[in-house]
């Protein structure tokens, strides 16, 4: 169940500008805010015009501890409040909610709204304290997207701040992409890394009770059954039923959120465990236990990041064609089934690669579903000394399974010569993150709030 995320709503307004129209704006931003899942909001029944008021109602808000403030400007209005607010709550992400100008009367100013959110966007940035901007009428579906967007990357923040990553067995050798900065991680963003061994997990899932096993045989078939003629062989669905259960298990007992997973090779040698791991981490992931192949802890970083921003599961890939008209997202049978292509079968399969193809199971294949997508990676800059994140936007297409495991093709908005270039001379990771949706405005305002060197390959 997904924690409540409390947001502070304060309408500020100056004490000779209020008006019914301005009252209606504030119960219509109300309204629209309580009808967010997940959301509980706090604030006053009326508007803020004096500082001392605004002292007051923070005493309160200092007991409720919001995780966010939106402070908006009905009409210009003092300066002080915001920055105070913010500051005393620990510099909690601040929303500058600013409305149009409405036509003169007269030649009088009618609200001045733009003004106080440029005014206070200094402050913001002065003191750097997070911060968004939203333009736009309150009960209009422009407002609701602004808000619902700057809202979800206020959330990624807060989860990245509390996150836990297990990381099973390390990365997988010479993946140099995989590796991660601990204390690097855990200071300038602040995700807490565990290290589990496999060993840990091979003995849970050798010791998985019958009920434990139930419960995992059930998640795996609600998502794919097995191919008639080109399935698991022998043990190998029994296997692959007891290290999803093990993980799940592993995952309660470590008190982690996340994963990332050494996925070859101990977990394929017969003398190990003696499977393909693939399926069970897209299964993992279409269960709610976000899990990155390869030991890439940036990678699970990406794919919670770009879940919590997208509210869509996220695919954890390679980009194995950039060339011509399209790309090619891929991975070897990872992905969760609720991204599958409508009309399309997910079914478990034998690897098509481990050792020479059709030896040894799990992989779950299927085409991806078309649609707007945004390709993402985030990673070390090139000293080590910070983070960057490449963003790419593109349009999912129509795509068959012309190539065994988990395709799309995608058409990006700068052309593949472009994007090939970014990466080969900018020398990124070769590991990605596709969430479905335009996500670049979103992305690029947690990076400026993370200090998180952007991309945007155009």
């Amino acid at each position: 169940m997904a924690s409540t995320f409390k947001i502070g709503y304060l309408p500020l307004s100056k004490v000779n500008w209020t008006n019914d129209t301005l009252e209606a704006a504030r119960e219509n931003a109300l309204s629209f805010l309580k009808t967010l899942p997940d959301v509980e909001v706090i604030g006053p029944d009326h508007m803020l015009t004096l500082e001392e008021e605004a002292v007051e109602l923070l005493e309160q808000f200092e007991k409720d501890r919001p995780d966010l403030i939106i402070t908006h400007f009905m009409t210009f209005s003092l300066g002080v409040v915001p920055p105070m607010f913010a500051q005393r709550l620990g510099n909690i992400p601040v929303i500058l909610w600013s409305m149009k100008e409405p036509d003169p009367k007269g030649g009088r100013l009618q609200n001045n709204s733009f003004c106080a959110a440029n005014m206070n966007a200094h402050h913001m940035y002065r003191l750097h304290i997070p911060y968004f901007h939203v333009h736009a009428e309150p009960g209009s579906e422009d407002a609701a997207k602004q808000l619902t967007n700057a809202i979800n990357v206020a959330k990624a923040m807060k989860m990245l701040g509390r996150m836990r990553i297990g990381l099973i067995g390390g990365r997988v050798p010479g993946f140099y992409t995989s590796s991660y900065s601990e204390m690097l991680l855990r200071r300038s963003l602040g995700p807490e890394v565990k290290l589990i061994t496999e060993h840990e997990v091979f003995t849970a899932a050798n010791n998985l009770s019958d009920e434990e096993y139930k419960k995992a045989e059930a998640d795996i078939l609600s998502d794919a059954q097995c191919h008639p003629t080109d399935g698991p062989r022998g043990d190998q669905f029994e296997k692959a039923v007891r290290l999803y259960g093990a993980i799940v298990k592993t995952k309660e007992k470590f008190m982690v959120d996340t994963l990332a997973m050494r996925c070859w090779p101990e977990v394929i040698l017969n003398e190990f465990y003696g499977i393909a791991v693939c399926s069970t981490m897209g299964h993992l992931t279409n269960h709610g236990h976000v899990c990155a192949c390869e030991g890439d802890v940036y990678g699970a970083v990406m794919m919670r990041v770009g879940q919590e921003i997208s509210q869509e599961k996220p695919f954890f890939c390679d980009l194995i064609i950039c060339e011509g008209d399209y790309g090619v997202a891929w991975h070897c049978g990872a992905a969760p089934c609720s991204i599958c292509k409508e009309g399309s079968k997910p079914e478990l399969h034998c690897s098509a690669t481990v050792e020479g193809g059709g030896v040894k199971g799990l992989t779950n294949e299927f085409p991806l579903k078309p649609g707007r997508v945004t390709l993402a990676r985030l990673g070390e800059k090139r000293d080590g000394d910070g983070y960057r994140m490449l963003v790419c936007t593109a349009d999912g297409l129509d795509t068959d399974l012309f190539v065994r495991g988990n395709p799309l093709k995608i058409r990006f908005d700068a052309g593949c010569d472009t994007v090939r270039k970014e990466l080969i001379e900018n020398g990124w990771e070769h590991h990605f993150v596709l969430i479905y949706g335009d996500h670049a405005d979103e992305l690029s305002a947690f990076c400026r709030n993370m200090d998180i060197e952007f991309h945007l390959v155009k």
